[in-house]
């Protein structure tokens, strides 16, 4: 008999064990010709004239991202990430060894955003520092427009 008593089910009742169960599915099960891609995490934060987007993208240069507009409220941020050294691939035998687990993320990338209201696309601002992607969008002056239509 044990001194500390257990409850008769699992109380840890998050999703985690499945989401990496599934993580790791989608990881093994792709083709190997296969063009992988990854989804970036952004925090968006809204501001009384402008919008702040900033995305983690470690290891991705300047030159690998690509922001478009693809209508007046959805901004496009996509790209392509490469390793930046020769690997061998899971399994495979290396001059040091066998590679036994390979997790950087590789491949293309690609986040779609919309805002509420029209932004000043032309008033966008870009930058990247330590693999965080940081956009200024601001808002189109005047809010929303609304036009008024008379009836004849």
């Amino acid at each position: 008999m044990s001194l500390i008593q257990r409850p008769l089910f699992d109380t840890d009742l998050t999703f985690t064990p499945l989401f990496r169960f599934l993580d790791d599915f989608n990881n093994y099960s792709g083709n190997a010709g296969e063009v992988r891609g990854f989804t970036p995490k952004f925090d968006v934060e809204e501001h009384k004239h402008s919008y702040s987007l900033y995305g983690e993208l470690p290891g991705v240069e300047k030159k690998d991202v690509e922001i478009d507009f693809t209508d007046p409220q959805t901004i496009h941020i996509h790209g392509r990430t490469e390793t930046s050294y020769t690997s061998p691939k899971e399994g495979e035998e290396s001059e040091g060894g066998k590679i036994w687990r390979s997790e950087r993320k590789v491949g293309e990338f690609s986040r779609s955003f919309s805002f509420p209201q029209p932004v000043n696309q032309e008033g966008v601002k870009a930058s990247m520092k330590n693999g965080i992607l940081s956009l200024s969008v601001p808002k189109m002056k005047g809010g929303n427009q609304v036009k008024k239509i008379t009836i004849s």
